[in-house]
């Protein structure tokens, strides 16, 4: 064999060493990171929860489907602040794929605090968290002043 003839065999040959060793790396970090290291992944029928976040899935009436997501977000009416909302979302479908309907969504803190005001029942339109909050504060200085 000529002197010629045996560098580029051996470039080749150590381009293809190379190339086995980043696939076996690369093979080995896939495994590490989506097999051996994964997070569990799986259904369950309780809540799951997050840092800021709760999802609950809810059976209504044996067939309806709904997910209830109850989330801690910035307030949209004070800023710095922060308020929870719940938003539900109907399920439907089967077979591996589903769709999510959106059904409702409200802002938690307003509800907890206002059940009723001047016995008047706050569950109905005219009562929006803005105006709510107009309520929340005109009490606040009817009290600071008493």
């Amino acid at each position: 064999m000529e002197k010629k003839s045996v560098v580029p065999m051996l470039a080749i040959a150590l381009l293809g060493c190379i190339a086995l060793m980043l696939s076996v790396m690369g093979g080995l970090y896939a495994y590490n990171t989506f097999v051996a290291t994964a997070p569990a992944v799986h259904a369950q029928a309780g809540s799951d929860k997050g840092p800021n976040w709760t999802v609950t899935p809810v059976t209504v009436g044996g067939n309806t489907q709904l997910v209830m997501v109850i989330t801690e977000v910035e307030n949209p009416f004070e800023s710095g602040k922060t308020t929870k909302q719940m938003a539900v979302y109907e399920v439907k479908g089967n077979n591996g794929k589903a769709d999510l309907y959106f059904v409702a969504a409200r802002t938690m803190e307003y509800d907890f605090k206002f059940p009723d005001i001047q016995g008047v029942s706050t569950n109905n339109d005219k009562y929006s968290p803005v105006k709510l909050k107009k309520v929340a504060d005109d009490e606040a200085k009817k009290r600071k002043n008493d």
